[in-house]
């Protein structure tokens, strides 16, 4: 509904405004549009308030940026007013500036991007100044110039994301242009939030593991931190994670798959650089666990501390508790040790969710008293349970007399 009344709009008062970038590439392609992005010569957030208003959505305006997000319902459309970019130094953001669709397609990154379809006319034919379209029949991924992996190094990441995704290759003078922005050490003057963004959304890839492998060989990951140069474990992530067969352990990967690529591509570092890595990217919270985790499970699993087989439940557990689930998963789907393999899966399949039928609510009825003793009580109630010895909570009230007879 969104793009119909923006259709009818411009159709009816002949404004400027165009489809432009992804969705036209994945028109042409016949691959499922996701979202819908809209260039307008002239001012974007003014055209957005009055779709808003026609169609009783709202609308969010950033006046400084002449941009303009419309939603209705769950739906949304980006406008934004056409510009002209000039990066002040390599890495730096750009200063933009109103101007018009020319100049607006030249800023973009790769010619299969830089593409409009002007939706203000009956029949539209796709504008294409930079042979976009030809490099789209001949699978093509080309930088615009010279100059383009400098202004902005997130085009290192962007360009083989692009390349495994739709089976394409990067041209030869764009391959090369790459590699003068690796060797000069270009990619050093983004900030890490910057880097970060871009290495979550190839992990957000169908599978990541190809793009991650070409960055690696490129030299694109070890200029974001030496260490970063061992694909193999997200091959391998990648290879379990499509055979996958147990339901349970399916629907935690895909839910947090993110975490589980960040969690391979961390895994062949040594404990010394975590910390690097993590400051690099500059990760939130439940992404530097995540790395930390990884890495000392690993060191815990070359120590042959969770391969043993006799461990008790709550002796494994002891051992996997204090680690995210996510670097649980990803290391048991990563070790080459079936043994580990085995017990971490055990561990995030059926120990995790063994507790006490009782709770502190039952144990003050008990004579219980609130405390200490209670939070011992309940320790060694899952301890039981974790390792068989009782499984009812009649089990359960018989071991909480004793226990406190002990405790007498």
């Amino acid at each position: 509904m969104l793009f119909q009344e923006l259709r009818r709009l411009s159709l009816r008062e002949s404004l400027p405004v165009y489809l432009v970038g992804g969705p036209v590439r994945d028109a042409l392609m016949g691959v499922p549009i996701k979202d819908l992005d809209f260039v307008v010569e002239g001012n974007a957030p003014p055209l957005a308030g009055q779709i808003a208003e026609s169609l009783g959505g709202r609308a969010l305006v950033h006046t400084t940026f002449g941009t303009a997000t419309v939603t209705l319902d769950d739906a949304h459309v980006d406008l934004v007013t056409a510009r002209s970019e000039v990066y002040p130094y390599p890495g730096a953001l750009p200063r933009v500036t109103p101007s018009r669709l020319d100049d607006d397609l030249s800023r973009r990154d790769f010619t299969m991007n830089a593409l409009a379809l002007p939706i203000c006319q009956e029949n539209p034919d796709v504008v294409d100044h930079h042979g976009g379209v030809e490099d789209i029949r001949s699978g093509a991924v080309r930088a615009l110039h010279s100059a383009s992996f400098r202004d902005d190094p997130t085009r290192l990441l962007r360009a083989v994301r692009y390349e495994q995704r739709l089976g394409f290759q990067i041209e030869e003078d764009t391959l090369s242009w790459m590699g003068e922005a690796v060797t000069q050490g270009c990619i050093s003057t983004v900030t890490g939030d910057r880097l970060r963004h871009e290495i979550d959304r190839t992990f957000q890839e169908e599978n990541p593991a190809p793009a991650l492998r070409r960055a690696a060989s490129l030299g694109i990951l070890p200029s974001i931190h030496p260490s970063l140069t061992d694909a193999g474990p997200m091959e391998r992530l990648a290879s379990v994670m499509a055979t996958a067969t147990a339901p349970g352990m399916e629907k935690l990967a895909g839910a947090h798959k993110s975490l589980l690529y960040l969690a391979a591509l961390v895994y062949p570092l040594s404990p010394a650089d975590t910390d690097a890595v993590i400051q690099r990217l500059n990760m939130p919270n439940a992404w530097a666990q995540v790395v930390r985790d990884t890495v000392d499970l690993k060191v815990k699993v070359a120590e042959r501390r969770i391969a043993d087989l006799a461990l008790s439940g709550s002796q494994l557990a002891r051992l996997v508790e204090p680690y995210a689930k996510e670097a649980v998963l990803a290391v048991s789907m990563l070790t080459e040790s079936p043994s580990v393999s085995r017990q971490l899966g055990r561990y995030l399949e059926e120990l995790r969710f063994v507790s006490p039928s009782l709770d502190g609510r039952k144990l003050l009825a008990m004579g219980v008293p609130s405390g200490p003793m209670m939070g011992q009580i309940l320790n060694d109630l899952r301890n039981a349970r974790l390792d068989g010895q009782i499984g009812t909570e009649e089990e359960e009230r018989g071991l909480v007399q004793k226990l406190l007879v002990q405790g007498g």
